[in-house]
């Protein structure tokens, strides 16, 4: 337990001959929040995206739970792990997007038991059981029958929580996960990610929201033009920016 949940080091990304990720090291130790921030297209998502293997990483080493993603070492040569293994790994993720990506023509109770029946072979009983218990953790007491579409937008995201944690996962990962909300449905959402932090849970989130990465987090690392150019604890970050560029980026959102 002592091991850091997730080590990237000198972790590189390339779309084509643009480099997305430059030589990115950040360390998030169990238990922590961690806030990405930094304008679009510094590489925040697509960090997250690579910590389950969503995108294949082109250079460094990128370990969850002291495991590496993706790929098995033998001596100096990594080879890409088979989709089965992939798989198991991302088992232990959850991740939310900034869409709610729900089965359109699944209640929500059938959302969130759906991956946990199929990948953890549970029960149906023990699936809908913890289904429920899910539901009420994030405010949808008596929503389980719900479709999407009779659902709100905030509404949907916490389905969208909740399915996530359904496969009783070590790691969570959000990524912008209020950005395609109303303004007035937003704290809902943020609420119950408050509630998660309370929990003891290791999450890394890639937000826009200043308010709660200072409240919430742990570290906060500060990314542009593919490299984290600040990081630290959010009175430092938030507070007393030692880089221009991050000095520049506050200036303009808080």
């Amino acid at each position: 337990m002592s091991t850091p949940m997730v080590i990237a080091d000198k972790v590189g990304k390339r779309f084509g001959h643009t480099e997305i990720l430059k030589e990115v090291d950040l360390t998030v130790r169990r238990g922590e929040v961690t806030c990405l921030l930094g304008p679009s297209g510094s590489g925040k998502s697509t960090f997250l995206r690579c910590v389950n293997h969503l995108e294949r990483i082109d250079s460094g080493r990128l370990r969850v739970g002291g495991e590496l993603v993706g790929y098995r070492q033998e001596g100096t040569v990594l080879h890409e792990l088979n989709e089965k293994d992939i798989a198991r790994q991302r088992s232990r993720i959850g991740m939310v997007f900034q869409r709610f990506n729900l089965f359109p023509h699944f209640t929500a109770l059938q959302n969130i038991t759906e991956a946990p029946r199929r990948v953890l072979n549970e029960s149906k009983e023990e699936a809908d059981d913890r289904a429920r218990e899910l539901l009420t953790r994030v405010g949808l007491s008596g929503r389980e029958h719900h479709y999407p579409a009779q659902l709100s937008g905030g509404q949907q995201q916490r389905v969208a929580i909740a399915r996530a944690l359904a496969m009783r996962p070590e790691l969570m990962l959000f990524d912008e996960p209020t950005s395609a909300l109303d303004p007035e449905l937003v704290g809902e959402v943020l609420s119950v990610m408050r509630d998660l932090a309370d929990t003891g849970m290791t999450m890394i989130v890639v937000t826009h929201e200043m308010g709660f990465a200072g409240e919430v987090a742990d570290q906060i690392a500060f990314l542009d033009g593919g490299r984290v150019i600040e990081h630290g604890s959010p009175d430092a970050v938030l507070g007393n920016p030692s880089h221009e560029r991050t000095r520049a980026f506050l200036s303009k959102v808080l």
